[in-house]
């Protein structure tokens, strides 16, 4: 899947050139209230097809908590939207160095089924959340945090589609109808209609851990918004 990504996102960035649209980079993130201590959380975006409405209003939210993001796919480069948004990347989730980040962010997007399976994604996952930094996804991604084992014994929420929701049962996962749900250092939200509100909880939840020392957030793994 790594090996086929670059070639596919190639070509949707040769045929948005070709209708003569340039790569569209978003606004720049709200800056950081001043004397605040960096926090970076990465934002793992599918490289073709994420939800750019889950996407944006996730972004805008986290950053105007004044905790840095970065972007973050399966290869470096860009990503593209369903709707043929195209932002440029900061890294490949290869050169992820886990320790360095306050927390990991999926999004979801037709292109997001690709990822379900993706052994390296669900590895960065479990490290994350081991570790007690915060993990959260939106839509059809939390179906990855499900598959990587990461959910077991969880609350949680996902879009509501039937198959999926019994494959998050089946994984352990304590599903709940609610738009957006956490669990100590978990997050996950319904669709993109609670975007903002996933935005502020995963913020939130970063702003939290960073006032516990790396023991205890070990020890109690607890960054809980609601329940």
């Amino acid at each position: 899947m790594h090996k086929t990504a670059g070639s596919i996102l190639f070509i949707g960035v040769l045929a948005a050139a070709a209708f003569g649209q340039p790569p569209i980079i978003p606004a720049e993130p709200a800056p950081a209230p001043a004397g605040a201590p960096e926090r970076i959380v990465l934002i793992y975006l599918p490289q073709q097809l994420f939800n750019e409405q889950e996407f944006e209003p996730t972004l805008k939210r986290i950053s105007q908590a004044g905790v840095k993001t970065m972007l973050v796919a399966s290869d470096s480069g860009v990503a593209v939207s369903m709707s043929q948004l195209i932002v440029r990347l900061d890294l490949a989730l290869r050169d992820v160095n886990v320790a360095s980040y306050a927390g990991l962010v999926l999004v979801g997007g037709a292109g997001a089924a690709l990822h379900w399976d993706d052994s390296l994604l669900q590895a960065k996952c479990r490290e994350f959340a081991d570790n007690g930094q915060v993990v959260a996804a939106i839509g059809i991604a939390p179906v990855t945090l499900a598959r990587a084992g990461v959910l077991k014994g969880r609350k949680a929420t996902m879009f509501r589609d039937r198959t999926a929701i019994e494959w998050f049962k089946q994984a352990g996962a304590r599903f709940r109808f609610k738009g957006v749900v956490a669990d100590r250092n978990i997050i996950t939200a319904e669709s993109s209609e609670q975007a903002s509100d996933f935005g502020k909880a995963v913020a939130r939840a970063v702003l939290n851990a960073a006032g516990m020392s790396n023991a205890e957030r070990r020890t109690t793994s607890d960054g809980r918004i609601s329940e």
